[in-house]
């Protein structure tokens, strides 16, 4: 089976990656694409509204900015089609929106769609359950100078691992710069007794975050209805 899929973004540099690889990609073909700044010609069609997608319940992927995620999800209200969103800096009202979406379709959500992101946030969440509540953890959030959320919510996510709800637990704090031009760096550092422990992730190149989005496409056309993490997508039976 081929599944449709739709590319949010018109001519960003993450969007076009993406588009790219759903081209190359076995099993999945770009249909449209989608932006808010209104409908245009092109090698696929460009619409401003889901409504006027060509075709049935392509799986639409997102990774622009916080406004157009809103837009999209509003429209998705009354558009059947499963989501795949990626954005940066997304806040309550977005997830808000994403949970009532949900209701009729898939909706994949994630702060970074780094396959190896997740190994690093169980070891850190299972390092947390190992060691008692003497030990403190840091995050350190590095991105492009050009980013405008701070910290990052993948930097959040992977503090929400050390489970700050233990008895006696400190939340992480999280130290955030924005510098230069390379994608993104994150750095777990726990302490105890004697004991310094450190993790490292630094992306160079977008296209690290592409396999993640390309099978949580193939996970999101055939899920139930509900919200979806990545750990969700890469806990799902592998791609045949």
């Amino acid at each position: 089976m081929t599944i449709p899929t739709v590319v949010c973004g018109r001519d960003g540099r993450m969007a076009n990656l993406i588009a790219d690889a759903v081209e190359r990609a076995p099993g999945m073909r770009l249909t449209a694409r989608h932006t808010v700044r209104g409908a245009a010609t092109g090698p696929v069609p460009v619409v401003a509204d889901l409504a006027d997608l060509p075709g049935t319940r392509p799986v639409v992927v997102d990774f622009t900015a916080r406004e157009a995620t809103a837009t999209l999800l509003r429209q998705a209200l009354t558009t059947p089609c499963p989501l795949v969103i990626g954005t940066s800096g997304l806040g309550e009202a977005e997830y808000a929106l994403a949970a009532e979406a949900a209701r009729g379709r898939a909706v994949v959500i994630a702060a970074n769609f780094s396959l190896a992101l997740l190994a690093l946030a169980r070891f850190v969440r299972n390092l947390s359950e190992q060691v008692d509540e003497s030990w403190d953890a840091g995050v350190v959030d590095v991105h492009f100078a050009g980013k405008r959320d701070r910290p990052s919510n993948t930097a959040r996510f992977l503090a929400d691992q050390w489970r700050p709800g233990q008895p006696g637990r400190r939340e992480p704090e999280i130290g955030a710069f924005r510098m230069g031009d390379a994608v993104s760096e994150h750095r777990v550092l726990a302490a105890g007794a004697g004991e310094h422990i450190e993790v490292l992730h630094r992306v160079a190149d977008r296209s690290a975050f592409l396999p993640g989005i390309l099978r949580a496409v193939r996970f999101a056309a055939d899920a139930p209805t509900g919200v979806y993490s990545l750990e969700d997508v890469a806990c799902s039976a592998a791609p045949g």
